[in-house]
């Protein structure tokens, strides 16, 4: 079987995309509205299919631990011209990073809220999660006042009706979004290093 293991890529799904009609390999998250499922991007045609029964079941046989090696290749596709986060918003005051927005050219980077190891370097603090788009990951600081958290929830509600395809109108608690531990673990602690200093470089301007 011909299989590329560096194009394989996790996404978060609806849970209504496994069913008895398609039998979508998958882990169940701990929000029971999602899955966490793998496409495969084919890099001749420039688009991306689900990973099938057969493909997921030839990488257990044949690729021992291969799910981090998905989760790395999620830190390893930044183009030359992206950083870990592409765009960011700050309070009013600007002395806080109130999220952070992931709108990688891989069209994945609702991908970027599971890479759970940066993420919660980068807000110690803790942050919600937003996906109002299969495109667009959002990270938000659990340190948002009420009104800055109401100015966000609209932005989502937006995004998601404008969505080219459409995931999520709502914020979520980080909990329901996690995987096992060595799935997420950087296989290259140095670049995952880096992508978290681009988030302390941020704040160090401020």
């Amino acid at each position: 079987m011909m299989l590329n293991l560096n194009n394989i890529y996790p996404v978060v799904s609806p849970a209504q995309y496994y069913s008895k009609e398609w039998d979508l390999p998958h882990y169940k998250l701990p929000d029971a509205a999602f899955i966490l499922t793998w496409v495969v991007f084919d890099e001749e045609e420039a688009g991306m299919e689900y990973l099938t029964r057969d493909e997921y079941q030839y990488l257990a046989k044949t690729h021992k631990g291969w799910q981090q090696k998905t989760f790395e290749n999620l830190r390893q596709s930044l183009a030359e011209d992206e950083n870990f986060f592409t765009q960011y918003q700050l309070s009013d005051d600007g002395q806080r990073i109130i999220l952070l927005a992931f709108m990688q050219n891989d069209g994945i980077g609702s991908s970027r809220i599971l890479l759970s190891e940066e993420l919660e370097a980068a807000f110690p603090h803790g942050y919600y999660l937003a996906f109002p788009d299969r495109c667009c990951g959002l990270v938000i600081s659990k340190d948002v006042t009420n009104p800055e958290l109401q100015e966000i929830r609209s932005l989502v509600r937006h995004m998601f009706e404008t969505a080219n395809i459409p995931m999520s109108d709502q914020l979520y608690a980080s909990e329901g979004f996690t995987v096992p531990g060595n799935w997420t673990q950087p296989i290259d602690y140095v670049l995952s290093n880096l992508l978290v200093s681009g988030v302390s470089k941020l704040r160090e301007a401020l």
